[in-house]
């Protein structure tokens, strides 16, 4: 997948997806989507905090060569997005910050420069481009938005 296509396609699917999770009955967006697994506000969530980590903790850290620190501890990371699912926040308001820290991320990759876009970095033992790192994460949504429903 191209940056371009990570901007334009997957992401007004995206979008859209999310615009849908508005109709859900509020009661399923709060309960858990089958024993042992999160409501799709949890999940939700969860993605928002993904968009957030990577546009305030990666994204500036990236340059050409960058050894940058192994991913935060994911059962950790994960328990906060579901604490905050469960905060109290209205089923709009989770959707609203999904949707608005994806469009603070893409904002931020639109105004990158090719040079910061193609820089080669580390994560760990994995080394990727820029552009690599954030196309990626479509899988990860795809993968998601399939838990939810309303996705082929």
């Amino acid at each position: 997948m191209t940056i371009d296509e990570w901007l334009d396609e997957h992401n007004q699917h995206y979008f859209s997806w999310l615009e849908d999770l508005r109709a859900m009955d509020s009661d399923a967006f709060f309960q858990p989507i089958a024993e042992g697994k999160w409501s799709p506000a949890a999940i939700v969530m969860h993605m928002a905090a993904w968009d957030h980590y990577t546009l305030d903790d990666r994204i500036p850290q990236i340059r050409e060569g960058v050894m940058l620190e192994k991913f935060p501890d994911f059962q950790q990371f994960n328990e906060q997005s579901w604490k905050k699912a469960d905060s109290g926040l209205s089923q709009n308001e989770i959707i609203d910050e999904a949707r608005n820290e994806r469009e603070l991320l893409m904002e931020t990759v639109r105004t990158m420069d090719q040079d910061k876009l193609k820089a080669t970095f580390s994560i760990g033992d994995h080394s990727m481009t820029t552009t690599g790192y954030i196309t990626g994460f479509a899988g990860h949504d795809r993968h998601h938005m399939k838990q939810i429903g309303g996705v082929n």
